[in-house]
């Protein structure tokens, strides 16, 4: 009984020394936190290619990852015989950084576990997103089907203390009391200054919007922020450029605009301006945005510029210099030629930032990831 307590209690704990540690007077609950940037950045340019995955899966997919505190990288994500199939696990791996090499996969959660965390029949898991909370804490949230399919998802969370070594049991995040379904995450979450997480979610049943589910390390909900208002604007990627000030990137899933869609918040998320399609075509496919240490906007999208068949048979890296209002095409890691006789598919872009360092995840044919660690040099190199 003495260790159920203590487990209850060591979320709040934990949490309560992050707040005092960053702050010694009351924090407004609506400012952002600011990862601490590097002192120093390497003046020598870097860009490293690695593959990941299982080879015994026959797909897998949706690819996530946080720096673990020695340096190390951990990625997980989810494989089996195909999407949404019941032999479907999440699966995690972690890259030594001195030998530059991904470590054996080993799973981390099946639907049968769900089940029993959760006390319910659980068909189906998917989409596992890894955050790393500044108190040391890391958290992995994944999204749980019961019935029917994605529309039909709730999103769930699991904490592990010692960097990730162990978890303990999922907990369903409940948004409201009625049905509780449609609830799905798959890019990076945000921190706020008193410790709660925004996540990043988006809708599918009926209509298709976005929106920031706040929760604490306990998993419960504290409050929920409408980003659009609409159909066709789904799994946000947040760029923070200060307290206050966020950029998102949504993906397009109407057939008619097929832009990215982009909105602006000037209160920590609680308010947006009206969504706005940018110049970049969107061929309903995930997009992900991220900030480097200069404050420069970055994208790593499906270059849908050219008419193909197959609009995911590359893909593309895209700079802003005005937050995302505007975009020019740098680099592509794949088919940089836009070549119709390439009948690839590589999606669903992740991208993680350690140090002066960005690690850039993608699905590769639904076979493999690709993981690329390039770094501010070479990004700098791209202008």
């Amino acid at each position: 009984m003495i260790t159920r307590i203590k487990r209850a209690l060591l979320p709040a704990i934990l949490m309560l020394g992050f707040v005092l540690s960053i702050t010694h007077h009351r924090v407004d609950d609506s400012v952002f936190y600011l990862w601490p940037a590097p002192s120093e950045f390497s003046s020598e340019s870097l860009y490293i290619v690695n593959d990941m995955g299982l080879a015994s899966a026959k797909s897998m997919h949706s690819a996530t990852a946080i720096a673990l505190p020695n340096g190390n990288l951990l990625s997980a994500w989810y494989a089996g015989t195909r999407e949404g199939h019941t032999d479907v696990e999440i699966f995690s791996s972690v890259f030594n950084k001195q030998d530059q090499t991904w470590s054996q996969p080993h799973s981390i959660l099946n639907r049968y576990q769900a089940s029993d965390d959760l006390n319910r029949y659980i068909k189906k898991i998917g989409n596992p997103v890894l955050y790393r909370h500044p108190s040391g804490v890391t958290a992995l949230f994944y999204v749980s089907v019961s019935m029917a399919g994605w529309a039909t998802s709730q999103l769930n969370m699991m904490l592990s203390y010692d960097d990730a070594q162990t978890w303990h049991a999922s907990k369903r995040l409940v948004l409201t009391p009625f049905l509780n379904i449609s609830t799905l995450i798959k890019n990076d979450v945000v921190t706020y200054q008193d410790g709660t997480i925004g996540i990043t979610a988006y809708h599918e049943l009926i209509g298709e919007f976005s929106h920031i589910v706040r929760v604490d390390l306990a998993g419960n909900v504290i409050d929920s922020y409408r980003m659009t208002h609409g159909d066709h604007t789904i799994q946000p990627s947040l760029m923070v450029y200060d307290e206050q000030t966020a950029v998102s990137l949504f993906r397009d899933t109407s057939h008619d605009i097929e832009k990215v869609q982009r909105a602006v918040t000037h209160d920590a998320g609680k308010t947006w301006d009206a969504y706005t399609a940018t110049q970049v075509n969107n061929p309903n496919s995930a997009v992900y945005g991220f900030v480097d240490l200069k404050g420069r906007s970055w994208m790593v999208f499906n270059d849908a510029t050219r008419q193909s068949e197959t609009p995911r048979n590359n893909l593309a890296l895209a700079v802003s210099e005005d937050e995302g209002k505007t975009w020019q095409t740098v680099h592509h890691f794949e088919n940089p030629q836009h070549s119709s006789d390439d009948e690839g598919r590589y999606a669903y872009p992740w991208v993680l930032r350690e140090a002066d360092n960005f690690h850039v995840f993608y699905t590769w044919n639904r076979e493999k990831f690709k993981h690329i660690w390039l770094n501010q040099a070479w990004l700098e190199a791209q202008l």
